[in-house]
């Protein structure tokens, strides 16, 4: 122990003892008692590139300090040339002298990505639903490195730059083992799509804050081994899409919906999903039979109708309805959907040669667009467009056209999609009560549908069609490679395709098998 004499001796000064490591001689490193430390042995370094100084209490492996006297120096000089090639090693590397833990890394990337949420449209920027998703993949990685059993089990506080560049490898097998849930099709949940973006924002995160801010190396940044990288098949990115319908699906769903939902009416009891049931016949042959074209129907609006609360939501069952079949003739990112403006829509040019009371042109503004593009749309949706502004009472060109009634404000997430389930549900297409997933819902037949749906369905009734995929994308604001991975499903069997098999063939010459060729499925 310090005497509180020598205590007192060595406070008048801070640097005690001072002695230059060898080859430092100029003084860009030497040890020292430090007086306003209790006279405790530490190293001076500075780094040159930078003019950056550092100031570092000495100590071995198991925390013991040098004797804070002369007696110390040796022990303080070994721990000195030591603890100053460490160092060294770092500045040479491109490492910050001072470590960065991983929580530390953790808070301070969704602190900077918090940040990028944008108010004003802006290149730089995200969205909440973005920056959520940022946030529940690094509560799974800070998970993953606590995890024991099939994580790292390691703790928060370690130290980024000693983390090893393939600890990723196992995260894959990690998430779905913990997890353990499946799809409707037995396979693992998340999916390998959903942990290969986790992993990218990970991976966005050791960039940013390790390596731009010098915390660690370019060459100590985590990556996928070989044999662990995660890759995503066609066929695999097509079946985890949201699903379209087909013609009978959409004819249905446009047919109940304007039949009944736009009514206010339903086919179906509101708690138990069964139908009312059918009028009866009340003449003829089928006297007191059902007659299945005459639905019983109850109203399901709120009260009687007749507040203020039940007049709007009327208005926003029309207005969604309308809506969709909107989405379903433009496909427009449900996002840049929402925030349309009726400043945004327009009469066409005479140069289009098309009826300007059936045709309208919808600007897509940048910042409503997940791309950031600016881009137009025309569609033939002048009617879709004069039923929703009937029915809004916010028309003034900067308001939303999908305006909450009550507040003016941009529909929230909760009225897009409780109506589409109830416009499905009114089709038959889904049971009440069923199942929903990230907002989609599980149909009868298995499928997921979702705001989605109807731009997925727009793209694949264009190829279908026989569109060119260039042109689709030019009017989907897309890219042809995006389009081939995860919307062209191409038909063989589709007669347009086959035409073009066939062009510049003379087909008359085509022969037909014979009968007993022992072919039985050709029939």
């Amino acid at each position: 122990m310090i005497s509180s004499l020598t205590r007192q001796i060595i406070s008048n000064t801070k640097i005690l003892d001072k002695e230059c490591l060898v080859g430092c001689e100029e003084g860009n490193a030497y040890i020292y008692r430090d007086a306003q430390r209790n006279g405790k042995w530490c190293l001076y370094f500075i780094e040159k590139t930078i003019q950056k100084r550092h100031w570092i209490v000495l100590k071995d492996d198991f925390d013991t300090y040098p004797h804070p006297t002369l007696e110390g120096k040796d022990l303080a000089r070994s721990l000195g040339i030591r603890t100053f090639f460490t160092l060294m090693n770092k500045v040479h590397r491109g490492e910050r002298i001072h470590t960065l833990s991983i929580k530390k890394m953790c808070e301070l990337f969704l602190e900077q990505e918090k940040g990028r949420i944008r108010k004003v449209s802006g290149r730089d920027t995200i969205t909440k639903q973005t920056w959520e998703k940022e946030k529940d993949s690094i509560n799974h990685y800070q998970n993953y490195v606590r995890d024991k059993a099939y994580g790292l089990g390691r703790a928060l506080h370690s130290a980024v730059h000693l983390m090893q560049t393939n600890h990723l490898d196992n995260y894959l097998n990690y998430r779905q083992q913990t997890n353990n849930k499946t799809d409707n099709k037995g396979e693992p949940l998340p999916r390998r799509a959903t942990c290969k973006t986790e992993i990218s924002h990970i991976l966005r995160m050791y960039q940013i804050i390790g390596v731009d801010k010098r915390w660690i190396a370019q060459n100590q940044k985590p990556f996928l081994s070989a044999d662990k990288k995660i890759v995503i098949t066609k066929q695999e990115t097509q079946d985890t899409r949201r699903s379209s319908f087909d013609d009978k699906e959409y004819a249905d769903f446009e047919r109940n919906g304007r039949s009944y939902f736009i009514k206010g009416l339903s086919r179906f009891h509101p708690k138990t999903g069964e139908l009312f049931g059918y009028e009866k016949y009340k003449r003829g042959d089928k006297k007191g039979q059902d007659n299945l074209s005459k639905p019983i129907l109850e109203n399901v609006i709120f009260g009687n109708g007749t507040s203020e609360r039940a007049i709007n939501q009327m208005k926003h069952r029309i207005m969604v309805f309308f809506a969709y079949k909107l989405n379903m003739e433009t496909g427009i990112r449900c996002g840049a959907l929402a925030k349309l403006k009726w400043k945004d829509i327009q009469k066409i040019s005479k140069s289009s040669k098309r009826d300007d009371k059936v045709y309208r042109l919808i600007k897509v503004r940048s910042e409503t667009n997940k791309t950031r593009h600016f881009y137009e749309v025309v569609a033939p949706v002048a009617y879709f467009l004069s039923k929703i502004r009937n029915e809004t009472k916010w028309r003034k060109k900067d308001d939303y056209i999908f305006a909450n009634q009550k507040t003016g404000k941009m529909w929230s997430e909760r009225i897009w999609v409780s109506n589409l389930y109830h416009l499905l549900i009114e089709a038959g297409l889904a049971d009440r009560n069923q199942e929903t997933v990230n907002d989609a819902v599980i149909m009868k037949n298995g499928k997921k549908i979702s705001r989605y749906s109807f731009r997925h369905t727009f793209i694949t009734r264009r190829l279908r069609d026989g569109m060119p995929i260039g042109k689709v994308a030019q009017f989907c604001d897309t890219s042809v490679e995006y389009i081939e991975k995860h919307y062209d499903h191409f038909d063989a069997q589709h007669p347009k395709n086959i035409d073009d098999l066939e062009l510049g063939r003379h087909t008359e010459s085509f022969r037909q098998a014979e009968a007993d060729d022992g072919w039985d499925y050709i029939k």
